[in-house]
């Protein structure tokens, strides 16, 4: 095997730190590539340790695919009878299999998200409380329905792991996939704790920040060098055994159903035949992986012996895809196997819509992996469709022509700003269809991301559902009407948690435009939720895809001070923010009575700067009025000047019983 060590010139046009290793047994190669070029079998010295995000979904795969192999668990057996202890407030929860956990057909809601990334620590709350929180669940679908991304079915596999071996985890890994392959810089948050080869953080302004460790481990917590990465995804290779059984890898190259529009997933692979290749007869699979910092990309082509992956920290797995995809190319050639783009034919356009599209117009509910959008379908005079797009922010409106393939092309203006006779195609415009079925109405998308000096990402898939109105009652709509426009603040994660950075403030609003909804509004995306009662909103997204992945539903309760609380179906728990006392400038100590307290910051102290004293195990967070952190003290070399802006918050974090002090 070879390895590509440093992929330069092509990582620098993502300007962020990042390595991409190679493998591939072709003995001959471009002068370019031949001065990267590393013969020897081990991993490439000097290489950084990444997380790898939901790449690591490979691993926990893999281990179970051995279990599989030697005959100690079956795929279509209920998870039940390998974690005895998963239970769900739903009795589908029974029928669920370990083949659907693979997947992402079970029907699970999502992701547990409470304490799930922590700096400088690799407390396991998460592996350790995963069945606790998935026993208030519901269920989104039945078992085996459709596939939806879901990120608590690996975590489920990690267990599987553990109680058919009687191992942990990460002891499995390591003697059973990274010894075989000679991984010798792959591990979990356990064994890679503090290891000098981690890649440093920097957050989006340039300082550097404490290690952030994804501590959902079989979902998304293996740390890995490119070069192991790439290592790893040989054993995919046809042929292969040194991991799994070519049976075994064929059925997770499999994809799970036939409809174009649903997900591509197999057994572990996002991609169970990426469409560009299958489009050249080249059979490759792909996987990506994101978490705060890192973002992680593999792709194998098992008949031709080649794996590719690509780390970075910062950017996106997307953008990794892209130049996976690009190195790829290059070993294909190689081989001799040319890469035609596939190009979107022009479409025609149709100037009368048939009757028979009205019974599509309504409200749908639209996710396209940014959040919820509530959207109305209407078709002016037969002559287009007009949808207008709603979120907690903004409403949007978008026009489509008809064409003569059925489906509706995107226009780039408006026709109510161009007029009808001046149509003009979006360029790379998406495409929406609409499907009727026995599960409800459903529109299909189609559609191409461009990203220059990179490449284009095409996409097919089921984005949006009609919904009704909600008929809920004056007395329980009137309630929950109270709490629009309120923020609210996250409690109850542990205080070395990144999700008091990026998750840990939101904002609740009612819908005027259709009776009985609400947005749950937070990190720049909306969940879409469904008024049932005066104390429970639930999402109605049954989207069959994963546009209904990562899916809420949210509880309303008084806490033990008496304060209104909401309690989110990932385990993440809030208050309200009009319910914390103030800041000012008679504060001298805090002594935490719960893990995390919030104080508005009163105009008496206001751009006054506060020193504060620490305990053990604490940290600070502070918010400007635009509720943007501007202080953390998880930065390397924070100081202990806090700064205290006009309208902002400030959060102190740690175990109860610990106190802050302060001087000015």
């Amino acid at each position: 095997m070879k390895y590509i060590r440093n992929i330069a010139a092509v990582m620098a046009l993502l300007m962020l730190t990042g390595c991409a290793g190679v493998t591939n047994d072709h003995a001959e190669r471009s002068d370019t590539a031949a001065k990267a070029v590393s013969a020897e079998n081990d991993a490439v010295d000097g290489e950084y340790i990444y997380c790898i995000g939901s790449v690591s979904k490979m691993y926990s795969t893999a281990a179970v695919m051995q279990l599989a192999d030697m005959g100690l668990v079956e795929l279509d057996s209920p998870v039940t009878e390998y974690v005895p202890g998963f239970k769900m407030a739903d009795e589908r929860y029974k029928d669920i299999t370990v083949r659907m956990l693979m997947d992402h057909t079970s029907g699970i809601m999502g992701s547990t998200k409470v304490s799930s990334d922590l700096y400088e620590d690799n407390d396991t709350y998460c592996h350790d409380h995963i069945l606790e929180n998935l026993a208030s669940q519901q269920l989104k679908a039945d078992p085996g329905k459709y596939a939806a991304y879901c990120n608590d079915g690996f975590d489920l596999l990690e267990l599987i792991v553990e109680n058919v071996t009687g191992m942990t985890y990460t002891d499995y890994v390591r003697e059973n996939i990274s010894d075989k392959l000679n991984l010798s810089s792959t591990g979990t948050p356990i064994d890679m704790y503090r290891n000098e080869k981690l890649v440093p953080s920097i957050s989006a302004s340039g300082l550097p920040l404490d290690t952030s460790y994804c501590m959902t481990i079989g979902d998304g917590g293996i740390y890995a060098t490119a070069s192991d990465t790439a290592k790893f995804g040989t054993a995919f290779f046809t042929g292969d055994d040194t991991l799994i059984s070519d049976s075994a890898k064929n059925a997770m190259s499999a994809r799970w159903n036939d409809d174009e529009y649903s997900d591509d997933n197999g057994l572990g692979w996002d991609y169970a035949e990426m469409l560009r290749y299958k489009q050249n007869g080249v059979k490759v699979v792909g996987k990506g992986g994101d978490v705060t910092m890192d973002h992680a990309f593999l792709m194998t082509a098992p008949d031709e012996h080649i794996s590719v992956a690509v780390l970075s920290n910062g950017g996106s797995s997307t953008y990794n895809d892209l130049v996976a995809q690009a190195l790829m190319d290059v070993c294909l050639q190689e081989k001799g196997i040319s890469i035609v783009e596939d190009v979107m034919p022009e479409c025609t356009i149709v100037d009368e819509i048939p009757d028979e599209f009205k019974a599509y117009e309504g409200w749908y509910l639209m996710n396209m992996g940014m959040g919820d959008t509530l959207c109305r379908v209407t078709f002016p005079d037969n002559k287009y469709l007009h949808l207008e797009k709603i979120t907690s922010r903004k409403t949007e409106y978008t026009d489509y022509v008809y064409t003569a393939d059925g489906d509706f092309a995107e226009l780039a203006y408006e026709v109510e700003d161009s007029g009808f006779d001046k149509r003009l195609v979006a360029g790379g415009s998406s495409r929406l269809s609409f499907e009727k079925n026995t599960d409800g109405t459903f529109i299909k998308v189609s559609s191409g991301m461009t990203y220059p000096g990179l490449g284009s990402v095409g996409i097919k898939t089921y984005g949006g559902q009609m919904i009704e109105e909600n008929n809920v009652g004056d007395d329980v709509l009137n309630g929950i009407k109270a709490l629009d426009g309120k923020k609210l603040l996250l409690v109850g994660d542990k205080f070395s948690s990144s999700n008091y950075e990026d998750k840990s403030i939101g904002q609740f609003f009612t819908i005027n435009e259709l009776k009985g909804y609400a947005f749950l509004s937070g990190n720049g995306m909306d969940h879409l939720l469904k008024i049932a009662d005066s104390e429970h909103l639930v999402s109605p997204n049954r989207i069959p895809s994963s546009s209904s992945r990562d899916l809420l539903n949210i509880t309303l309760e008084t806490d033990k001070n008496g304060r209104q609380m909401m309690k989110t179906s990932f385990g993440m728990e809030y208050i309200m923010a009009d319910d914390i006392p103030g800041f000012d400038a008679a504060a001298r100590s805090v002594e935490l009575t719960d893990s995390a307290e919030w104080f508005a910051i009163s105009d008496s102290i206001a751009n006054t700067p506060v020193t504060v004293t620490r305990p053990e195990n604490s940290a600070v967070i502070v918010f400007n009025k635009f509720d943007e952190p501007i202080y953390t003290s998880h930065v390397k070399d924070a100081g202990n000047v806090l700064p205290m802006p006009k309208g902002g918050r400030v959060l102190f974090l740690g175990e109860i019983g610990g106190e802050f002090e302060f001087s000015r």
